[in-house]
């Protein structure tokens, strides 16, 4: 090149340098910088970067690692992480607890970095919201709002910290979700949820059964999961037990924050334990745990001597029977978090309750506090919000002076996008106007169809508010993975919701081609009107069950409607789940068990076989296989020929019966009646071996306890050499039936009897019968 032209263009790019403007005339003022041996987070934060930088602008700047030592250093650009450029450049941190992210143009180059490298993640997505002008309404590229950029300013200095120093919600089950929640504010809370079983393990078992629980009497073995009874905290040698468990933790997890030693995913203490009196209809046990962890936290807990929890914590959870805040003082190294299921906010006396229990815990002498919600999506048929409770917890947690907060999503997000969306913003700053903040949101995500969306979420938020009203203050996560989830929305409120649905649609038509824009936007408002159309099917599979035919020929009817309407729903959530799978959850909401009525219908059928044909040809459309009048038949036929086969039950008596002495998770009772389980809730499950071409019928009858409602469920499940067949049924107060046919190559068949609070069976059945030929 030319004297002239190499001046010149050094000139030029002198220029470019030293402008205002980190991208213009169509190009980057200079690379992404990524530290040379960067962190996995720190690795995603530049390239999500450098993804978003090209759809705004149209171009797309490098990723480069940052030079070697003493080679000479990159002068414009975007650093991501914690460089060493940003060291020379003095961009520090102080010790504080949870995230903090900051901003910082020098000489030329954008410092984006956190305290931590998911601070970086979150700092990269606010130079995307700030700078970018990205909304991230939903995962994904197409989730994400904007407008076409043909300059990018040098940002203003920015040092943020949120208002809750953790944050995170979980069920995020691929990369696309987890990049959208850094992206929006979210990040990574300390370890401390159920960990008791953990530490008090099989080893420990073999060593000492005194350590565990005693339950009824008997000595609960462990299973080594995170449903296994509490064990024995009052024990002499239960605190070293924790405090080993705490030092091998942080050996093997240096970087972590805390140790996870919350009470385990039980009811179950040891009888000694006596309560502390009743909160939210649950005996209460708080000091007990507190104690023992009092104990643990001052002893030698943390290897490198922080026993004070200055910089390390315990984590535990107050749930359940440890949910009310203590009357002990709590050591401050104890990290507690507070679970409940706080779109309970909608009812005065809840949201009373909740914030006296949250201020109590939070002078307990804990150091920190969290609060664990529950916002779950895809396990809910109908789209669950409610952005007004939602937003007052939120205020009620920080002013309380909650420390952190965790939520179970598990989403659906062509219907919860919102939900999760407005919870960020909020647990970054409470203060915020949440109504303003959905406006946002819903016009980034919908456009022109704005309006009408907003107010079909209204319409589903006043349904969860009229819900939660009813669940007064006692309540806990309401029809969670439950078919009555479908009955919250009204056949009304279902009818405005589909309007406006469909307003929103016409407003969106426009004329084709569409822009970027306002395809992204009928991509976003296609999630929801699929999940909906899910959502009224089901809807129509449960009017179905509640059918009540009162002739034969309407059963009949009936059944076929059933068998039909199921087949039409499975059939469409497959397609749900196909199309949608890169980016939600699967739903799988026919796994919610139902009160089946197919023993209903059938039974009105005896002594009609000129229906014989026609239920047979429906019955082979079920997907579940022959119908119960088959089985009728065939039993009285079996009857007859002496084909019954009881010893099936005896079999499956003695086992669950053996289960007492065996140390297994149930209790079981012989009483007056055939089997009394005393437990708060428990599985009783036996397999038996079975062949092909059978008819297998599961019977319970049951008997109410007095003040004690008991739900009760029953499974059949055929194993072999093809695919599973399992078909569960929801018992009423006073028994259940399930009648299946073996699927060819079936060679065992598995009985389960799942129940809450305690069943009494006052008989059972469990026999074999042929199928017809």
């Amino acid at each position: 090149m030319p004297l002239f032209g190499r001046i010149l263009c050094l000139l030029l790019c002198g220029q470019l340098w030293s402008a205002e403007a980190l991208f213009e005339r169509g190009q980057w003022a200079g690379a992404i910088i990524l530290p040379a041996q960067p962190e996995p987070d720190e690795w995603y934060a530049a390239h999500s970067l450098a993804d978003w930088c090209e759809r705004v602008t149209g171009h797309r700047p490098a990723v480069v690692d940052e030079p070697a030592t003493g080679a000479k250093p990159i002068r414009v650009g975007l650093s991501v992480g914690k460089t060493r450029a940003s060291e020379r450049a003095g961009i520090t941190f102080p010790a504080v607890d949870g995230d903090l992210t900051r901003q910082a143009s020098r000489e030329g180059v954008v410092y984006l970095l956190g305290n931590n490298p998911t601070a970086t993640r979150i700092a990269v997505g606010r130079f995307c919201e700030q700078s970018l002008g990205l909304c991230f309404a939903f995962p994904g590229p197409r989730g994400a709002d904007w407008q076409t950029l043909s300059r990018v300013p040098y940002p203003a200095d920015e040092s943020f910290r949120p208002a809750f120093p953790w944050r995170e919600i979980s069920g995020l089950r691929n990369e696309l979700s987890h990049e959208w929640a850094f992206s929006v504010g979210y990040g990574r809370v300390p370890a401390f949820s159920h960990g008791l079983y953990a530490a008090f393990g099989k080893a420990e078992y073999a060593r000492d059964p005194t350590l565990f629980a005693q339950i009824h009497g008997v000595r609960a073995k462990p299973q080594g999961n995170g449903y296994d009874a509490n064990p024995n905290l009052a024990h002499p040698g239960a605190p070293e037990i924790g405090a080993r468990y705490a030092r091998a933790w942080f050996h093997q997890n240096p970087e972590s924050f805390g140790v996870p030693m919350g009470v385990n995913d039980t009811l179950n203490f040891d009888d000694s334990v006596p309560s502390e009196g009743w909160y939210r209809e649950r005996p209460v046990r708080t000091d007990y745990v507190v104690r023992y962890l009092n104990a643990v936290a001052q002893s030698f807990w943390q290897p490198a001597g922080d026993l004070q929890g200055e910089r390390h914590s315990i984590g535990t959870l107050a749930y359940m029977q440890t949910l009310r805040a203590p009357t002990v003082k709590v050591h401050p190294a104890i990290f507690p978090w507070v679970c409940a299921d706080r779109s309970g906010y909608a009812d005065a006396r809840f949201a009373a309750q909740e914030k006296a229990n949250l201020q109590a815990w939070v002078a307990s002498g804990a150091r920190r506090v969290g609060a664990y919600d529950y916002w779950y999506g895809a396990d809910y048929t109908v789209p669950r919000v409610n952005f007004a409770a939602q937003a007052q917890s939120i205020r009620a947690a920080q002013q309380a002076g909650i420390k952190g907060w965790y939520a179970e999503l598990a989403p659906l997000w062509g219907f919860d996008a919102p939900k999760a969306w407005l919870g960020a913003k909020l647990l970054n700053q409470p203060q915020q106007d949440p109504a303003a903040l959905l406006n946002v949101w819903f016009t980034a995500a919908y456009g022109a169809g704005a309006p009408a969306m907003r107010q079909a979420y209204q319409t589903i938020e006043a349904a969860w508010e009229r819900d939660a009203r009813v669940g007064g203050a006692q309540q806990w996560i309401r029809h969670f993975r439950s078919v009555t989830s479908a009955n919250v929305l009204t056949a009304e409120e279902r009818a405005r919701i589909s309007e406006a649905l469909a307003e929103a649609q016409r407003q969106l038509a426009g004329t084709e081609p569409a822009s970027v824009r306002q395809a992204n936007q009928r991509w976003r408002l296609q999630q929801f009107t699929d999940a909906w159309a899910l959502s009224q099917a089901f809807a129509q599979v449960q009017a179905v069950r509640t059918a009540q035919p009162r002739t034969a020929r309407a059963a009949l009817a009936a059944l076929q409607n059933l068998v039909a309407t199921e087949k039409a729903y499975q059939a469409l959530q497959v397609r749900h789940n196909i199309h949608w799978g890169a980016i939600s959850l699967p739903v799988n909401w026919l796994a919610f068990i139902p009160e089946d009525p197919r023993e209903d219908f059938c039974s009105r059928l005896q002594g009609q076989p000129e229906l014989q044909t026609a239920y047979t040809q429906a019955t082979q459309a079920d997907v579940t296989g022959l119908s119960a009048l088959n089985a009728l038949w065939q039993e009285q036929a079996a009857e007859a020929q002496g084909l019954a086969m009881p010893r099936q039950t005896e079999a499956l008596l003695e086992t669950w019966r053996f289960q007492r002495a065996t140390n297994q998770f149930s209790v079981i009772h012989p009483t007056d009646g055939l089997l009394h389980v005393t437990n708060d809730y428990g599985t009783l499950r036996q397999t038996l071996p079975i062949s092909g071409g059978q008819l297998v019928k599961f019977a319970v009858t049951l008997r109410p306890l007095p003040n004690q409602p008991s739900e009760v469920r029953l499974a059949l499940r055929f194993t072999g050499s093809g695919p599973p067949v399992t078909r569960a049924v929801r018992c009423s107060p006073t028994g259940g039936c399930l009648l299946l046919p073996s699927p060819a190559g079936a060679t065992a068949v598995e009985f389960t009897i799942v129940f809450e609070n305690n069943v009494h069976l006052s008989s059972m059945e469990a026999a074999t019968l042929p199928l017809p030929r």
